[in-house]
């Protein structure tokens, strides 16, 4: 709460003066945000209220998928500029404007050269932003539809996190509230309509692949899992650093037995050679060297940071305040408290997501590859930060619990949006 007040005084800063990236306020306080913050709470609420006389999972699911872009939408309306507006904006969304000016298969042939004459954002990027900008243009070539499309994409992650979630703590009902809490990830509604909201899905993707391989030991998951890694580098590098999680999950299945290591030696050698495949596929089709644009890409984060004068040390711990505004401070707060809860009545698999996520974020920190704009490029990250929060209140077995932290979430998703310019075209 105190947070918000400081939204709400303009007093809260998100980002550092001295470290060269602030995001500034571009409106005062209005009633509009509150108002606005309460139709979305009931809307929330309301369904957590009547889930319980809704037997089938599959119609919840789907629900928190249509109240979610109800929701999106809502507090989206708050700022001054479209949804189409942001996205069609070259300095907020230069994806969209890319796509417009050469074919798909010249942007792959040619991706080394033609990026340097792209803006920002998409100059510092894989090309799988704007291969989803041409299949958008499949649907509707308006920036208003793309924009719309974005958010229904990007609330697919919902059932993803369902799966995972499921799959790895076997409790159906913690895994739907950490499906209702993804959809409200304030970092997520702070930057919608931009593709970075569309990064956890292709995460998650890879998430459920691998658990679903640890708990089935079928080869078929582990296929689709190299398939699904290349299809990650494709669209954005550093999500890798996810594979520390992965590389916890996969280790704790072969101490407890449920993955044989001779499954995991030929199934593991399976999934490289798919993700081998996908490579050779995509350059003998279309030319495009993904080692070679993560080289460049990589060079060019470097390039970066130098030229903008952000400092390694100061980064390191600013990010980690702006993270927690990210993801929701009840979520920082409720990841220790799962974290200890784990271990005092050692529940292995919150231990273990949770450990594994706090090491994910520290060691993307201490890499130092963003310095700032953290809230943005971290999105991903800040999805599964939900899953922490959700297994509390499924421990307190209260609905009043997931209600009041969705209540919390959306108000400071409607101050950070109503108030703050993450988005300015």
């Amino acid at each position: 709460m105190l947070v918000d007040v400081g939204i709400a005084r303009q007093s809260l800063i998100v980002g550092s003066p001295a470290g060269e990236w602030v995001y500034s306020y571009f409106q005062p306080f209005r009633w509009a945000a509150v108002w606005t913050a309460l139709l979305t709470i009931t809307l929330a609420v309301g369904l957590i209220d009547v889930e319980s006389e809704i037997r089938r999972t599959s119609a919840l699911l789907m629900l928190w998928f249509a109240v979610g872009i109800v929701i999106q939408v809502l507090l989206r309306a708050l700022t001054p500029y479209t949804l189409a507006e942001m996205f069609a904006s070259s300095g907020a969304n230069s994806f969209y404007d890319a796509a417009r000016h050469d074919v798909a298969s010249r942007v792959l042939r040619d991706f080394h050269a033609l990026r340097l004459s792209w803006p920002i954002h998409a100059q510092s990027n894989m090309p799988g932003k704007i291969m989803l900008v041409y299949a958008f243009q499949l649907v509707s070539d308006h920036p208003d539809g793309m924009a719309l499309l974005v958010l229904a994409v990007s609330n697919l992650g919902a059932f993803l996190m369902y799966w995972f979630t499921a799959d790895l703590m076997k409790d159906k009902r913690m895994a739907l509230w950490a499906a209702a809490l993804y959809l409200v990830v304030p970092a997520k509604l702070f930057f919608f309509p931009l593709m970075n909201t569309v990064t956890p899905v292709v995460v998650l993707l890879s998430a459920c692949l691998l658990q679903r391989w640890l708990t089935t030991g079928r080869a078929l998951f582990a296929a689709l899992l190299g398939v699904a890694l290349y299809a990650l580098v494709f669209w954005e590098p550093l999500p890798l650093v996810m594979g520390l999680l992965f590389a916890a999950l996969l280790g704790n299945a072969l101490r407890d037995g449920t993955l044989p290591w001779r499954t995991c030696a030929v199934h593991g050698l399976l999934a490289v050679m798919t993700f081998a495949a996908s490579y050779a596929i995509v350059r003998m089709l279309f030319g495009f060297d993904v080692a070679m644009a993560l080289r460049d890409v990589g060079a060019h984060a470097s390039e970066f940071n130098r030229d903008s004068g952000r400092p390694y040390g100061l980064w390191v711990r600013q990010n980690l305040l702006d993270f927690a505004f990210g993801i929701g401070i009840s979520q920082a707060v409720l990841t220790i408290v799962a974290l200890g809860d784990g271990l005092v009545r050692w529940r292995s698999p919150i231990v273990l997501l949770t450990a594994s996520l706090i090491a994910v974020l520290l060691v993307t920190d201490l890499l130092g590859v963003n310095r700032g704009e953290i809230v943005r490029l971290w999105i991903f990250l800040a999805c599964f930060f939900q899953i922490p929060a959700a297994y509390v209140c499924a421990r307190l077995d209260s609905r009043v619990a997931i209600g009041l932290l969705l209540a919390v979430t959306l108000l400071h998703d409607a101050l950070g949006t109503a108030m703050i310019g993450f988005i300015v075209p």
